[in-house]
C-alpha cells in the first residue's frame, strides 16, 4: 500500500526512490476502513440549501476503477452501501416532507457526457447530442432534454435504473467495467411557501466524472484513445475553472467544454460544491493517486464567491 492516511485530514504519499514523502491536506480524509454512512455524514450538510433554493453540487474525480462510482451510487441492492447520490435524494424528500407550510414538485434528469457531446441517458441509448442553449438569467440549459417528475426516492431510483442501461461503457486495462463518460444527474426542487406565497427554485447536481488516468496507463487505442482524449480535455477544463475561480478572474471559461458549461450554474458564485477525491492505494497506480491529489490540493481552498438563493415572490 502506497497511500498512508496519517490523519483525519492529511494523507502522505511517497515521492520518488530515496524514501521522501509529500504530506496533503484536505477537509476530509477517509481511510479504506470508512462506511458509506460516515462519508455521506461530513458531506451531508449543503443538502439543506438545494431546499433552501440554492444550487449544489457534489463531484467525484479520480483514476478509473479508484472507486468514484462506489462513493457516488455504490451498490443499487445494498441500503448499508448506498452511496452520495441515493443518500441525498433520500435526505432530500424527507427534507421536503418535514415542511408542512410548504409545497414542493421534484423533477430530475440524467445525461452522459461522452468525446464532449451530451446525451439524454432517459431517452434511449445515444439518439443523438443535445445542444447547450444559455438562458437570460445566465443558466445553461439542455435543448429537448427529458425531465421526469418524481413523488419518492423509489420513483429515482426506476429513473436510474432506466438510464444504467442506456450508459457508455467500454474496457480498458485499467478497469473491464470502466465508465467512459462523465456521468451527471440533476435534481430540480421547487418550492412554494403556501402563507407568504414566496417560491424557491434549487438544483441538485451530482457527478461521476469519467477515469482521470493518462492514456499510457490505461493503453487505449482507437475509439478508446478518441475516448480518453475528450475526457482529458473535459477534466482540464474542469481544473480551468477552478484555477480562474481562485484567481477572481472575471472571465471564466466554462465554455472550453460541454461538462464545465453544462455545470456552470452548479460551480459559479451561485453554488456550493463538494469534490470527493478516490485514489487507489495500489503502488502500481501511485503515478495517478498523485495526479489526484495535486489536482485536489490545487481546488481545496478555492472559494466559489457568494452564493445566491434563486427566490421570486
Amino acid at each position: 500500500v502506497a497511500v498512508n492516511c496519517i490523519s483525519e485530514t492529511e494523507i502522505m504519499i511517497p515521492v520518488g526512490k530515496d524514501g521522501k514523502t509529500k504530506c496533503f491536506e484536505f477537509d476530509k480524509v477517509y481511510d479504506p476502513t470508512a462506511t458509506q454512512v460516515k462519508v455521506y455524514e461530513d458531506a451531508s450538510g449543503i443538502i439543506q440549501s438545494v431546499v433552501d433554493g440554492y444550487n449544489v453540487c457534489y463531484l467525484a474525480y479520480g483514476q478509473t476503477g479508484s472507486g468514484k462510482t462506489h462513493t457516488m451510487m455504490g451498490p443499487p441492492d445494498n441500503e448499508e452501501l448506498a452511496g452520495v447520490n441515493r443518500r441525498a435524494i433520500t435526505d432530500l424528500f424527507n427534507l421536503c416532507g418535514n415542511r408542512a407550510d410548504h409545497t414542493y414538485t421534484i423533477d430530475i434528469n440524467m445525461v452522459e457526457v461522452y468525446n464532449d457531446n451530451i446525451f439524454d441517458l432517459l431517452a434511449g441509448h445515444h439518439v443523438e447530442p443535445l445542444k447547450l442553449k444559455q438562458q437570460p438569467n445566465g443558466s445553461t440549459e439542455v435543448e429537448n432534454l427529458v425531465v421526469k417528475r418524481v413523488e419518492s426516492a423509489r420513483d429515482v431510483a426506476q429513473v436510474l435504473a432506466e438510464a444504467d442501461e442506456n450508459r457508455t461503457v467500454a474496457a480498458t486495462k485499467m478497469n473491464m467495467h470502466s465508465s467512459r463518460s462523465h456521468l451527471v444527474l440533476q435534481i430540480m426542487v421547487k418550492g412554494m411557501n403556501t402563507i407568504t406565497g414566496v417560491k424557491t427554485e434549487g438544483k441538485l447536481s451530482l457527478v461521476d466524472l469519467a477515469g482521470s488516468e493518462r492514456v499510457s496507463k490505461s493503453e487505449a487505442q482507437g475509439a478508446r484513445l478518441l475516448e480518453a482524449a475528450a475526457i482529458n480535455k473535459s477534466l482540464s477544463a474542469l481544473g480551468q475553472i477552478f484555477s480562474a475561480l481562485a484567481a477572481r478572474q472575471k472571465h471564466i471559461p466554462y465554455r472550453n467544454s460541454k461538462l464545465t458549461h453544462l455545470l456552470q450554474d452548479s460551480l459559479g458564485g451561485d453554488a456550493k460544491a463538494c469534490m470527493f477525491l478516490n485514489c487507489s492505494p495500489l503502488e502500481s497506480n501511485l503515478s495517478e493517486t498523485k495526479s489526484t491529489l495535486m489536482f485536489g490540493q490545487g481546488i481545496s481552498k478555492i472559494e466559489l464567491g457568494p452564493v445566491r438563493k434563486n427566490v421570486t415572490k
